[in-house]
């Protein structure tokens, strides 16, 4: 039963939505990714469609792709939709590869049955995984879109395919294991991966901050303490009823919850978790003191942490090179005269950035401003050179399209249809 196998803490399946594919060209590239296709001898491998085939060559590959883009469009090349949605089942690490393999393709098999799919076995990993990636649209043309409800009947079915195959797995709610769920992002788990610190990080750490300082407890932290003491309630009934119970296995399965619950942790809102160890985070710990928060350009004052205090010492720096610099030879300006137009560009920068000091996106755009700096920061790195003011302009102009053309990119993103 599940209240057995979570009373000893089974491993929990795993089941994730990782992406969508728009166009046909996206999607060879996914099929490309999940098949190693390119990797050379040895490495490649095959992928197994729901026809029962197994592909391995990147000419078939392309043809497949080909056929569910055309399908998706079905003559509208303005269509915006996915072409395919990719999917993770995966299990911990000491699971056996090859029965995980078939308990994913079985489950393929039986819930997308109306649908064409590929998946492909990976090891390469601590843990086996086999991605699987689902045409968008089913043979009798409905789309797919997947819920957090779908997700969790996906985990159920294929938590019993895996135990159909000898494999101890469960597929509860983290609530049920006295887990507050984190809904870490798969990007914020590569982007710590690689020793970078995702923006969500950011937001976290700022939360906490406030409430420190405020000296204020997270009201989420009661909430969970609340959510919890429902569950706890829930299983001492269950443990009341298997107790009174005449059978021997209801007996030990009361005793093993009686010992789950006394060892639950105790929940902690998502604005504590910089405190947690970077072993558990499997990343730097964010626990560090205040005014000390993640900047994605290291400081070398403690009082330069932000993207307005740089653009401050940049104009002090400009200032002073340009006075200093060879050939260069600044003369004093009389009161009341114009500064020049980079430390004007700069001035109103700092205060857009200062009048908008109250909004939420404040880290974010610190952040944004210090991008934007980097590349002149550069170019006045070196001693040996002077600083040209024109040549200043020019670079803060040349950033301001760049991130100009970005926004406009992200703006305009498939709105003539899925890239092909």
């Amino acid at each position: 039963m599940a209240a057995e196998r979570t009373s000893r803490r089974v491993p929990e399946a795993v089941v994730r939505i990782t992406g969508r594919q728009h166009g046909g060209g996206h999607v060879l590239a996914n099929f490309a990714y999940i098949s190693r296709l390119g990797y050379g001898d040895g490495k490649e491998l095959g992928l197994e469609t729901s026809e029962g085939d197994v592909l391995r060559d990147g000419r078939d590959m392309q043809l497949l792709a080909k056929e569910w883009h055309d399908f998706e469009m079905d003559g509208d090349a303005r269509r915006k939709g996915a072409t395919s949605i990719s999917m993770i089942l995966s299990m911990p690490t000491g699971t056996d590869p090859e029965r995980l393999k078939g308990a994913a393709l079985d489950f393929a098999r039986e819930e997308f049955a109306n649908r064409s799919w590929v998946a492909s076995l990976h090891v390469d990993r601590d843990h086996p995984h086999v991605h699987l990636t689902i045409a968008r649209r089913d043979h009798d043309g409905r789309r797919f879109h997947p819920n957090r409800d779908d997700l969790y009947r996906y985990r159920q079915r294929f938590a019993e395919k895996l135990r159909g195959r000898g494999i101890e797995a469960n597929a509860t709610p983290a609530r049920a294991r006295g887990i507050d769920p984190k809904h870490e992002p798969i990007a914020a788990i590569k982007m710590r991966s690689k020793g970078q610190v995702p923006r969500l990080d950011k937001s976290r750490a700022l939360r906490a901050q406030r409430y420190r300082d405020g000296g204020s407890v997270d009201p989420v932290k009661a909430f969970l303490a609340e959510r919890q003491a429902t569950v706890r309630a829930t299983y001492k009934r269950s443990i009341q009823e298997l107790s009174s119970s005449p059978l021997a296995a209801d007996q030990l399965v009361a005793q093993s919850l009686e010992r789950f619950v006394a060892t639950m942790p105790e929940p902690q809102p998502n604005s504590l978790s910089e405190d947690r160890s970077p072993v558990d985070r499997g990343t730097p710990s964010l626990n560090r003191s205040a005014g000390s928060l993640p900047s994605r350009v290291p400081t070398t004052s403690p009082m330069v942490d932000t993207g307005v205090d740089k653009l401050q010492a940049l104009n002090a720096r400009l200032a002073a090179r340009a006075a200093t610099s060879k050939g260069h030879v600044s003369t004093p300006q009389p009161a009341g005269a114009p500064p020049s137009d980079v430390n004007e560009r700069i001035r109103k920068v700092v205060e857009k950035a200062r009048g908008d000091a109250g909004k939420t996106d404040q880290n974010e755009r610190a952040g944004t401003l210090s991008d934007r700096l980097r590349e002149l920061t550069e170019k006045i790195a070196s001693p040996a050179q002077p600083i040209d003011l024109s040549r200043a302009s020019e670079i803060i102009r040349k950033a301001e399209e760049r991130d100009r053309e970005k926004r406009e990119r992200d703006r305009s993103r498939d709105r003539e249809g899925p890239s092909r």
